[in-house]
């Protein structure tokens, strides 16, 4: 009897083309089919309102207002007249602060030129009825100049000297005009002696009853117009200078 002859069992290899190869009928497995029920009129269907709508809507809202408020400044600012700058022209000086004497007979102000004034009354400073520096009136003269020399130590300054209009002796009519000067000469001489400021930094100028600040039909204005100004000059010269 002859032997029988056994066989290996047969190995399937894979096939590579499997991945290509269409799914046939037998194994395609379709999913549960959902129905949906049709209305039969468009007033049937759900009205869904999405709740970022209002919200939106006040967006758009807030938006135009700006618009319009925007628009409304911007023609306002059309109306207004741009400074045009003369790029030769020479950049503006800052204005200058005023310094703070706390004496009634002294005021200190800006002129039309930007120089710094103390007016100061005579009755501050003179002994009455004279040219004469009072104690107080030193005293109120170094206040003033250590308000300058904290500004600036350099400064130019002119002291004029002016008189009320009253008619004094009849047969000098430069009468007032010397009394001013001698004012001013009093004043200078103590600057330069007293408080050692640089001479040739300071000038006179005397004028007399020409210039009143006040009424002179007062006791009050003729008292004002009696004065001396100390002025801080901006273009670093005297009046003697200019004149």
């Amino acid at each position: 009897m002859p032997t029988p002859v056994i066989l290996p069992p047969k190995i399937e290899e894979p096939d590579p083309y499997a991945a290509f190869r269409p799914i046939m009928p037998e194994q395609y497995v379709p999913s549960p089919i959902q129905t949906v029920p049709i209305p039969e009129s468009r007033s049937e269907l759900p009205i869904v309102e999405s709740p970022t709508d209002t919200t939106a809507q006040a967006t758009i809202d807030e938006l135009r207002r700006t618009i319009v408020e925007l628009e409304s400044q911007l023609a306002e600012a059309k109306e207004i007249p741009l400074p045009i700058s003369d790029p030769l022209s020479p950049p503006e000086k800052p204005m200058r602060s005023l310094p703070i004497i706390n004496n009634p007979g002294v005021q200190v102000f800006l002129d039309d030129v930007q120089n710094v004034r103390f007016e100061v009354m005579d009755k501050v400073i003179f002994v009455p009825d004279t040219w004469q520096l009072s104690v107080e009136g030193e005293e109120t003269l170094r206040t003033i100049v250590a308000e300058i020399r904290a500004s600036d130590s350099k400064s130019v300054l002119d002291i004029e000297g002016h008189t009320d209009s009253l008619m004094g002796d009849p047969n000098n009519p430069m009468q007032k005009h010397d009394i001013a000067t001698a004012k001013t000469a009093a004043v200078m001489d103590f600057f330069v002696n007293a408080l050692r400021w640089d001479a040739a930094r300071i000038g006179t100028c005397s004028y007399g009853r020409s210039r009143p600040v006040a009424d002179n039909g007062t006791p009050e204005g003729r008292a004002r117009n009696n004065r001396i100004e100390i002025v801080v000059n901006n273009a670093g010269e005297t009046q003697t200078e200019k004149n």
